[in-house]
């Protein structure tokens, strides 16, 4: 079985704008969409071979977040508390958005037999790079996806029209991509990831469509609360494009910017159309996260039907959805563009909700580390108390060096009042707040995202290093 994949067909690129126009990218003005220029031309021209570290690299370092694996192979990592905490939330809203959307969970092995039948034919195709393992003087194959074990799963079950459309996920902890070495660059391309994977099926093209919108609807959500700033791109087969082009300039216009536009003359792939939301980093690479694709090959290659009105088999159209893209790759992103952000002189900062430390209580002196404890007991959040034997001006600045969005200072004002000084990162000045005025500002952050309590000492001084 070769691994090499197939030489791509020739594609034609245009910018497309909200108003419908369209233009090829060479006779686009690019005034306030640089990002989409860095973009396109990466597309276009550019090489995955990282021959340097981005910057996300020490950052993750540098915050205890996650670090390199020496004792396994490249592109695994070990995740300390403070980044796992982040992957669980990521994960978690990933889970509720695909749940509340109406995806049933499911879970499938992280290894298959390399000679099964379909899973051979499907190899061939998907131009994946495979880890390999013997079992005995049997063959396997580590999962690059979840998508396999979801289509075994979708030829098992028994589908009626009335049940459509059908949506299950899997949120795979472990799948594995055997990149290249040089392409290895942190977070943004490894070998072991997590990734949420949702497949549907739909009886028809409008139906499809129909999901299709859903589904896209759901993506920007994610990069909303991700607050991640992206670039949008829509890879399409010409007849579809010209079938069905008021449905994709329809969904362009919602996005609001203009968007990349791939447009092959035949179908290569196994879809018809795809959009990506992709992010671009400080070494001008982009990375894509997002995405929704409607497949028109598997549901034929893994025999999935269901019955119509007239109780005869049919054969559905599949989508894949990955909500939020590979969970690292989506730290990645948070950390490049806050990297982007400080190379402008302006305050990194995650979003409220994934920071692992949210409050950090400054107690002026001892008699103060008491009501310290009384009111971070009073507010649902993740909150660190710096009781270390430093000053209260090198205690302000390493809260400032892990990025802690809320730095509350009691002193003996502050416990005689009842309140304690607040300090909000990136905002100048304090303000004097009683614990419940406090509260209520950060509920406000939280909104309804998931929540997760520390999952380490409060008290700094008790706290390891791990690097």
């Amino acid at each position: 079985m070769s691994e090499k994949p197939q030489e791509e067909p020739k594609s034609e690129w245009l910018i497309v704008s909200p108003d419908g126009s369209s233009v090829k990218p060479g006779e686009f003005n690019w005034e306030g969409c640089e990002d989409l220029k860095v973009f396109y031309t990466y597309e276009s021209t550019g090489s995955r071979e990282a021959k340097e570290a981005p910057a996300h690299v020490k950052l993750m370092q540098q915050m205890e977040l996650v670090d390199y694996e020496p004792a396994a192979d490249s592109g695994n990592f070990r995740w300390f508390p403070k980044g796992h905490l982040i992957k669980r939330l990521m994960e978690t809203h990933a889970s509720q958005i695909m749940q509340n959307y109406g995806a049933m969970q499911v879970e499938t092995p992280i290894m298959y037999d390399l000679e099964h039948p379909q899973l051979a034919s499907y190899l061939k195709r998907f131009p994946a790079r495979q880890y390999h393992l013997l079992s005995g003087e049997k063959k396997f194959f580590l999962r690059f996806a979840a998508c396999f074990g979801q289509y075994l799963i979708m030829h098992d079950m028994g589908i009626s029209y009335s049940h459509l459309p059908v949506r299950i996920y899997e949120l795979t902890h472990y799948s594995f991509r055997r990149e290249q070495a040089g392409e290895l660059a942190g977070l943004r391309r490894l070998r072991g990831f997590t990734m949420p994977d949702m497949h549907s099926l739909c009886a028809d093209t409008e139906q499809a469509k129909a999901e299709f919108y859903q589904q896209f609807l759901l993506c920007r959500k994610w990069m909303k609360d991700l607050e991640l700033k992206h670039v949008m791109a829509i890879r399409i087969v010409d007849e579809f494009w010209q079938n069905n082009r008021e449905f994709i300039l329809g969904i362009i216009k919602d996005f609001g910017s203009p968007v990349l536009l791939e447009v092959w003359r035949e179908r290569f792939f196994y879809f018809i159309l795809k959009f990506e939301f992709n992010i671009v980093d400080g070494q001008n690479k982009s990375a894509a996260l997002s995405t929704v694709q409607i497949d028109v090959e598997n549901a034929e290659r893994f025999d999935i039907n269901y019955v119509d009105k007239d109780d005869k088999p049919q054969r559905p159209l599949l989508l894949h959805a990955s909500i939020s893209g590979s969970i690292d790759r989506n730290l990645y992103a948070l950390l490049e563009l806050q990297a982007r952000k400080m190379q402008q002189g302006d305050a990194a900062q995650l979003p409220y909700w994934l920071c692992p430390t949210q409050v950090r209580l400054i107690p002026v002196a001892d008699r103060h580390l008491a009501r310290c404890r009384e009111i971070a007991s009073q507010l649902k959040a993740r909150v660190e108390i710096d009781d270390r034997k430093e000053t209260v001006g090198r205690k302000i600045r390493d809260a400032e060096i892990n990025w802690v969005p809320f730095v509350g200072m009691v002193g003996d004002k502050e416990l005689e009042n009842l309140t304690l000084a607040v300090r909000e990162r990136g905002v100048a000045g304090q303000k004097e707040l009683t614990p419940d005025e406090f509260s209520r500002n950060l509920e406000e952050l939280q909104q309804d995202r998931p929540f997760e309590p520390l999952s380490w000492p409060e008290l700094l001084s008790k706290q390891p290093r791990f690097r």
